[in-house]
């Protein structure tokens, strides 16, 4: 699949263990590997992608496999914890078979804002080992966003302009502990 893409993520250091962290840039490990979306009217109102894609090889069959999207309008505090970001795409954890112990996934996830109302919404899906989540209403949005070049008041909150409105990441969670790994290949915003 071909796309614009208008950011695309340094590189990430592959994703080990089994709880549902963050990953690190693989430059900088304590720095969350992200996607920025830009302000300044540059997708006010338009649909965009959140694309990743990579693979996961787990020490054992039947060992489960789970990509998550989040996002937060700022770089949270504690960059590498899951439940510091608002979780937009998590689907079911998918097995690994024994066959290859290795698989290819993706998630996506078509969205769009505006500063009027200041909420992200949109629809996302995945593949893991060639297991399909059908598309979904993502899981919680992100409310007070503005990519605009003004102040805009939303309901009874002041919202100054943000460049970039808000931060996009991927957190990986296996079933299983062992020598697991999750490879992310690729991470964009893009039309």
């Amino acid at each position: 699949m071909s796309s614009i893409a208008i950011n695309r993520a340094a590189p990430a250091a592959p994703a080990t263990g089994t709880a549902g962290v963050v990953l690190g840039l693989a430059s900088n490990p304590i720095l969350p590997c992200n996607v920025s979306l830009p302000g300044k009217l540059a997708l006010e109102g338009k649909r965009f992608s959140v694309r990743a894609e990579g693979n996961a090889i787990v020490a054992a069959g039947t060992t489960t496999f789970k990509p998550t999207l989040v996002a937060a309008l700022a770089i949270p505090a504690s960059p590498l914890v899951i439940s510091s970001w608002t979780t937009i795409a998590a689907g079911a954890a998918v097995a690994i078979g024994t066959a290859d112990l290795a698989a290819p996934w993706w998630i996506h996830a078509d969205l769009i804002f505006d500063s009027t109302s200041g909420y992200l919404q949109g629809i996302w899906n995945q593949l893991v080992n060639n297991g399909w989540t059908a598309p979904a209403a993502i899981g919680s949005q992100l409310s007070l966003m503005n990519g605009s070049n003004n102040t805009v008041t939303q309901g009874s909150n002041i919202v100054a302009p943000a460049d970039p409105v808000a931060y996009f990441a991927l957190a990986m969670t296996f079933s299983a502990a062992g020598a697991n790994t999750g490879n992310l290949m690729n991470f964009e915003v893009s039309f």
